[in-house]
């Protein structure tokens, strides 16, 4: 791993400014401009269809010029994005500069992967994910606890969140660019893959493991936002009385995904990709259980229920979120591997699409209703990664 650290060290740059501004994005809006709640709320979710074929859009680029010139070229965006928020007085201009932001970040996703396997190559790309997993983590919780302490100068505070995550944007940018690892390897890939990869998206569609693959991860995200997005609301419809629960269970997970990761990726070293990700859906059904429980029982046992549903949560999440990623790249064709991940991006996109609005609907025909249905996801992604037969690629 030596040699790789400015991958670390933006993926560190990358959460702390994400953790500045991310948690105070509606808040923002409402104190620099004079939007209202529902404006807000519309604009972001309308901005975030943009995301949802970011991935698909910039495989062909990164098969084209390379995961560098991507990477490089979507933080310059994000940052664009960010400092264009200083200017949003309107709805349809809030549209316009976050479904930037939310482009280039699904843009960057499956460039940022590649980056990865290609700097540091298939065998070690899990230990990377880790190490990168966790400092972003790490890294987030920092920002958060920083920006905390900036809003409360008001509208400049405010205004510092988003000139400083943009700025942030511009380092990684920097650091990337002007990296000699990553600008021999985009001089490599200028000089050999000018030609286009031949057969393009039909070869993907064709290729049945991968579309399971990217089925079952689909099923899987809409898991995996049920920390952030549902856990908080459902806590506060079963113990309004408790608003510290949903600051206390988040830390959980984060503490947890930071000293852990590591090690639950050596454990899956040697271990089949589908047969983990099988025993992380059967693992996530059960704190899926173990939360919706929750909703029955008094309040000590409702907490203890939480708490221990966040940590088996978490256990799935660390079983998880490396091994998709893993699995998604081995399946890949070199030569078509931007697209490849670009497809397996889709998956998420789409799920943060669908996740709130099944959330929320769910909620509101009473508290226990969204933990069958996340279990069901659960069950459908463990069928469909039983079918997956085909040996992964080396």
């Amino acid at each position: 791993m030596r040699g790789l650290h400015r991958l670390v060290v933006s993926a560190a740059v990358d959460s702390l400014g994400s953790g500045l501004f991310l948690p105070f994005t509606i808040p923002y809006f409402l104190v620099v401009s004079d939007l209202g709640l529902l404006a807000i709320g519309t604009a972001l979710s309308v901005a975030a269809l943009a995301g949802v074929p970011a991935g698909v859009m910039a495989g062909p680029l990164v098969d084209r010029f390379g995961a560098t010139a991507v990477v490089v070229g979507c933080n310059v965006l994000r940052a664009t994005g960010f400092l264009s928020y200083l200017w949003v007085s309107e709805p349809w201009q809030l549209v316009l500069a976050a479904a930037l932001v939310y482009w280039a970040d699904g843009a960057w996703l499956p460039a940022q992967g590649a980056l990865v396997v290609d700097l540091a190559g298939l065998d070690q790309q899990p230990r990377w994910f880790a190490l990168i997993r966790s400092t972003r983590n790490a890294a987030l919780g920092l920002g958060a606890i920083v920006a905390a302490s900036v809003v409360g100068f008001g509208v400049d505070g405010y205004r510092a969140l988003a000139v400083a995550n943009a700025l942030s944007f511009l380092l990684i940018a920097a650091l990337i660019g002007t990296w000699p690892k990553a600008r021999a390897l985009a001089g490599r890939r200028a000089a050999v893959a000018r030609p286009r990869p031949e057969g393009g998206y039909r070869v993907v569609l064709r290729d049945r493991p991968f579309t399971l693959l990217v089925l079952a991860n689909g099923f899987f995200v809409i898991v995996v936002y049920a920390i952030v997005l549902l856990v908080p609301a459902y806590v506060g419809i079963a113990l309004p009385d408790h608003a510290w629960l949903p600051g206390a269970l988040f830390t959980v997970n984060t503490v947890l995904v930071v000293l852990a990761q590591g090690p639950v990726v050596r454990w899956t070293e040697g271990r089949g990709q589908a047969q983990v990700l099988r025993l992380a859906a059967a693992v996530w059904a059960t704190s899926l259980v173990l939360l919706g429980a929750a909703a029955f029982l008094p309040t000590g046992a409702a907490l203890a229920a939480l708490f221990l549903g966040v940590v088996v949560f978490t256990a799935a999440e660390l079983l998880f979120a490396p091994t998709s990623s893993a699995f998604a790249v081995r399946l890949a064709p070199p030569g078509l591997r931007g697209r490849y991940l670009g497809a397996h991006q889709m998956s998420w996109g789409a799920a943060m699409v669908v996740a709130p609005v099944l959330f929320t609907g769910l909620l509101s025909l009473g508290p226990w209703w969204p933990w069958p249905v996340l279990v069901a996801c659960c069950a459908v992604a463990w069928l469909l990664l039983g079918a997956v037969r085909r040996p992964a690629r080396d």
